[in-house]
């Protein structure tokens, strides 16, 4: 019988079979009606199942936020990531990708509390954010660590799109001055608490584009930071007018498919040389996975002595 019952698909996995003296009792789905016989009601005992070790979810964490890549009707999910995860208050889902000249995404509420602003730490450092205001990823720690370790304690960095201060911050620990430059006033402000926040008083802050703000601080750093890897070459000219004219170091950031890593280093070369500059050393490192046979890369670029 339940040989039968099983080849049918009635039984009722959820609760267990029970016997009783001589009597075996097969727990039945609704809509039993494949045999002549009677149903009688009796007190089984539910399966106990092991929950999955994962979850069926994609998520990102900023701080306290995660998001998620599915639509936002996966709450049960959402609900069981914040029930695993003590970390997590708040699920979100991102609705598209990044859009306009602040980098943005927009978010939807999945579950937990209503709000878009959480505090991260990264190598030391704290950083409060809005994510539905400002741009902020937290798959660049690893890279932002590598530079901090290469600059030197009497270098002047300019962090060209600086946003709350990732980079900004994490060098301030190391070097002698770092200014930032950043066009949104949402990340301005979140940039400015968090100076004060991790206690750095060697950041100048400037609102504004990289382009108008290059010529105020003309020839006056060791090193650039080109964290804008969708834009970056058109700012390429502007990195120079900031760079020292005894050399320094500009790291640039671009999304580029395998196969054209070799052309986008020669690019750079080429129009390094033709703003009047030579390229002492250039080495290209994938910093990680951006889409299918796509990579955000980054070209250190060692840059000579002005001859003028």
């Amino acid at each position: 019988m339940r040989k039968k019952l099983k080849e049918l698909g009635l039984i009722d996995d959820a609760f267990k079979i029970a016997a009783s003296n001589e009597h075996l009792y097969i727990p039945v789905k609704d809509g039993f009606d494949a045999f002549s016989c009677e149903l009688e009601a009796c007190e089984v005992v539910p399966v106990c199942r092991q929950r999955p070790s994962k979850i069926d979810l994609s998520y990102e964490i900023i701080g306290d936020i995660a998001i998620v890549d599915r639509p936002p009707y996966e709450e049960a999910l959402a609900r069981e990531l914040i029930e695993r995860r003590k970390d997590v208050k708040v699920v979100l889902a991102a609705t598209g990708g990044v859009h306009g000249c602040y980098r943005l995404k927009d978010f939807v509420f999945v579950a937990g509390e209503h709000r878009t602003t959480t505090l991260y730490k990264e190598y030391g450092c704290s950083f409060l954010l809005d994510i539905a205001k400002v741009y902020f990823s937290p798959r660049l720690a690893t890279e932002r660590h590598r530079i901090a370790n290469l600059a030197k304690q009497s270098e002047t960095v300019v962090d060209m799109f600086a946003g709350i201060g990732p980079f900004t911050i994490l060098l301030a620990k190391k070097v002698s001055t770092v200014i930032a430059f950043e066009i949104n006033p949402y990340a301005v402000e979140y940039l400015k608490k968090n100076i004060a926040l991790n206690r750095v008083n060697n950041v100048l802050v400037y609102r504004g584009d990289a382009k108008s703000l290059a010529p105020t601080s003309r020839h006056i750093a060791d090193r650039v930071i080109m964290n804008l890897p969708h834009a970056a070459f058109s700012f390429l000219s502007d990195a120079l007018i900031v760079l020292n004219k005894d050399g320094g170091t500009i790291h640039y950031y671009d999304i580029k498919p395998k196969n054209e890593f070799t052309d986008a280093t020669e690019r750079i070369r080429e129009a390094i040389q033709q703003h009047g500059r030579d390229v002492e050393e250039l080495h290209l490192k994938k910093v990680r996975s951006y889409a299918p046979h796509r990579y955000i890369i980054v070209l250190d670029v060692k840059v000579a002595k002005s001859s003028d």
